[in-house]
């Protein structure tokens, strides 16, 4: 199926996601990050804010306060990952987001990436369809977890040559 009509019912399923299962996941995942060898092991780490019905992250930085956090801001047509100590310091962006300041510390070498999916195929994210997270990972190394909700894990869909792969999907 293409990438557009597999939106399209990501967004149909965001819509109608009841409460509780968006919670359990949220509790699901977080219990598989706070136990996996790979995030204790971690000192930078990047999170993202999430919108709509994405997993929210966010309570790691207050679990684990003695790890670096970075999160993505766009500039133009690109991403860079910027140093974050309090959720507070986000200012609101485009399409709902909150993004660190431009002001913030570019980090280039960070362990961990969690990255939103609306959808997985394989291990390859879909996402919004803008190609920033592809786009930032051509040049950056670091291993990228998906992170993506169970209805949506999996689907078949045609992977085009720019899509970058996750190296593990939760």
């Amino acid at each position: 199926m293409d990438k557009k009509t597999l939106r399209k019912k990501a967004y149909k399923y965001y819509e109608q996601m009841s409460d509780d299962i968006y919670l359990n996941r949220n509790k699901e995942i977080l219990e598989y990050i706070v136990n996996d060898e790979r995030f204790l092991n971690s000192k930078k780490v990047a999170l993202y804010y999430p919108i709509k019905k994405e997993i929210n992250l966010l309570s790691l930085m207050v679990l684990f306060p003695n790890k670096e956090y970075f999160f993505p801001r766009m500039e133009g047509n690109t991403l860079s990952f910027r140093k974050v100590t309090d959720i507070l310091e986000l200012e609101d962006a485009k399409f709902n987001l909150k993004e660190p300041k431009k002001t913030s510390k570019i980090e280039e070498n960070i362990d961990i990436y969690y990255v939103p999916c609306l959808l997985t195929s394989g291990e390859f994210r879909i996402g919004y369809g803008k190609g920033f997270y592809d786009n930032y990972f051509k040049n950056h190394q670091g291993f990228k977890v998906g992170i993506v909700h169970k209805k949506l894990k999996n689907v078949h869909a045609k992977i085009d040559e720019h899509d970058i792969p996750m190296d593990y999907i939760i």
